[in-house]
This record gives structure tokens, sequence and C-alpha cells, in this order.
């Protein structure tokens, strides 16, 4: 990888040390100028949508097949959303749950999982069991056999978790909860783009992602695969006027779809495949391994990622003794290093490394954190 060649499309990289892909990705120069061009063609020629030969049609399902290849899904599988929450709740909603039935998430779940997830206990009466995360493989599996009961609706967990993530042995875990009858939902906001991801191979019933984080698309756009069989049993609610009923997984395509974003997220696909998944990953493994043993050694941190590094991906967690996390991430801000603090089992600080990251800003943020804890202390 040419990580000079990388870098000068992406600005922000030309005054930060920018470690927050797993919250918003930086802007490339290609989708930023997509997505200006779109602009100023709608400014002169009206929304594609209602003008003649603009292709609009051809190019939405473009990016939709696009996506799809991305995934490893069939295009007429997948649904285009707003990112994971939307699709998330379409699923949640389209379930006919009852009072009594039961839903799985992991003790990790980022809030567009969790906050449904409420809303089905406290209108429906669903109880919600939360599956711990720590340990290994076989632990995880363990205790979700151990959950698995003959109310069990559905479930619902992130693929790699927000906070410490954590990569779920994402096809073991389908397979036990199909023994047991129970469909899954993953969250893909923190895998895709990560590492390859074949979502037919998983074998998900359903699998909702957004764009905006390793993927570098635009935010606010996302898409919810739903496996073929789903198509006619998951129930449609309908939430405006723009709803297609025609038996496909369209129907679930609600709401005035911003087309500008999904051809925008065709360049950031571009930025991806240009480098390539399969040279994405062992390149951020490394600088994330490297950054863990670093950290690893400042008096009062501690590393809060899974000990197996199969387990690993490119976040890095740690939290000081004595210190929040907020406050880490905020003198590491006034540095121009970007964060983020964490707060779903620990305050402390999440980095997340991608490809344009380098071995010289590892070091630089090793070294600020050490000069925060012990300014500190």
């Amino acid at each position: 990888m040419n990580t000079d060649e990388i870098r000068a499309g992406i600005p922000v990289t030309d005054q930060y040390l920018y470690f927050n892909t797993g919250g918003i990705s930086p802007a490339t120069r290609a989708v930023t100028e997509c997505l200006v061009q779109e602009a100023k063609d709608i400014a002169q020629h009206g929304p594609p949508v209602l003008m003649d030969n603009t292709g609009h049609h051809e190019r939405l399902q473009a990016a939709r097949q696009r996506i799809a290849n991305f995934c490893g899904v069939e295009a007429s599988d997948l649904c285009l959303t707003h990112g994971v929450a939307d699709g998330v709740t379409t699923v949640f909603n389209g379930l006919d749950f009852q009072a009594g039935d039961e839903l799985i998430l992991t003790d990790e779940e980022h809030p567009a999982v969790k906050m449904p997830a409420q809303r089905l206990a406290d209108d429906l009466g669903v109880t919600i069991h939360y599956l711990p995360i720590h340990g290994s493989e076989d632990d995880i599996l363990a205790r979700l056999d151990a959950l698995l009961t003959r109310r069990t609706r559905l479930l619902a967990l992130s693929h790699v978790t927000t906070d410490t993530g954590t990569r779920l042995p994402a096809k073991r875990i389908v397979d036990c909860a199909h023994a047991a009858g129970v469909p899954v939902l993953y969250d893909g906001a923190q895998s895709l783009g990560q590492f390859p991801v074949n979502v037919t191979d998983l074998g998900a019933d359903f699998y909702s992602l957004l764009v905006y984080k390793w993927l570098y698309g635009p935010y606010s756009a996302g898409a919810l695969y739903v496996e073929s069989s789903w198509h006619d049993r998951l129930r449609v609610v309908p939430s405006s006027a723009n709803y297609y009923d025609d038996g496909g997984v369209k129907r679930f395509e609600f709401a005035t779809v911003p087309a500008p974003y999904y051809y925008a997220t065709v360049a950031g696909l571009d930025t991806i495949d240009g480098i390539g998944v399969g040279n994405i990953q062992p390149y951020v493994t490394e600088l994330a391994t490297h950054m863990r043993a670093e950290l690893a050694t400042i008096s009062g941190v501690h590393i809060e990622n899974p000990t197996d590094p199969g387990m690993c991906t490119g976040v890095v967690t740690f939290r000081a003794e004595g210190v929040e996390g907020p406050h880490i991430s905020t003198e590491l801000r006034n540095r121009k290093i970007i964060t983020r603090p964490t707060g779903l089992k620990s305050s402390g600080v999440r980095v997340s490394i991608s490809f344009f990251n380098t071995a010289a800003e590892i070091d630089a943020v090793v070294a600020a954190v050490a000069e925060i804890v012990d300014a500190a202390a």
C-alpha cells in the first residue's frame, strides 16, 4: 500500500491524527467531489428523480448492486436505508413480537440496537437477555446455548462490537441459533471494510449496515440485507407514501431516498476496493497490535480488547486507572488527535486504526497518552 498516496486523498490527515473511523470516517476527496457535483447538478437541472433521461433509477440500482457485491449478497435481497438503526427497527417492527417473547443481545450493544429493543420490552413485554462476550469463542457459544429457549424470537447483535472492537464468531453464532430455530440479525457497522465479509456465507437472516464508517461513504446512508425466505414473512410497517408493495425487499424502503448519498457510496467503495480489504486487514492488524503492546507499558493503563488475536480488529480500547475516558479523549483532541471515549462497559478511550494511519502516528498517540496519564496522576 502507498500510504502517502492514500493520505493525499483524505484532507483531514493534513491537520489531524484521525483515529475515529469507527465513529465517522474522514471524508475522502472522491466522495466529497461526488456529493458536490450532485448538488450542482440538482441546482442546475432539478432533482434527478423528477427529470427524464438522467439515469437516476439505473444509477441507484447500480449503487445497490455495488453494495451487494461488496457484502456477498444478491441485490434483490438488499434494501437501501439511512443506517444501521433504520434496518434494525425495520426488522424489530416486522417480527410479530408478543408479551413473554425473548430477545437476546450482547452486553456491549450500540444504542442503535439497544434502544429499539428496549421499546419492545417497554411496549410489548418482550424479555431481553444479554449475552456476555468476554472470554474465548467457545465461552461465548456456551453462554449463548444456555440463553436460547423456546421463547427466543430473535438474536440481535454486533458482528464487531462498538466499544472494544470484539469480532464475534459470526458463523458459529448463526449455526447455534439456527439449530434452536432462532433467526439472527447482525449489526454490521463495525465489520464491513475491516476484514472480508460474505454475508451469504455467514447464513444470517438479516444484516444491517451503514457506509460512513469503515466503507468511507457519506453520512446517513446504509442498507439492510433480508434473506429471501423472509421477504414475505417480515411484516411491513410503512412510514411514508414512498412505499413499494412489489412483494420484494424494496417493500422495506421507506421515506425519501437520498440518491446522491448512494451514488457517493460507490466512490467510497472504489477507495476500499482499490486498496483491497485483503491488504487493509494485515496492515491495520500490525499497527493495532503494536499500539496495544506499547499502551500496556504505561503504568495504570489497561487494554480492554480481547486477549484472543483472532477476536481483535483495528479498534484499540484502553482505560487508565483514576482517569476518566472523556478527559483523556479531550486532551488528545487538544493535541489534534481524534479518538472517542467509551462508556458501555468502562470509562476508556477507543482508537480506531485504519489504512491511512501510520506507525509514526501510533507512536505519537502512545506518547500523548503517557503524558496525559502521568499529568493526571
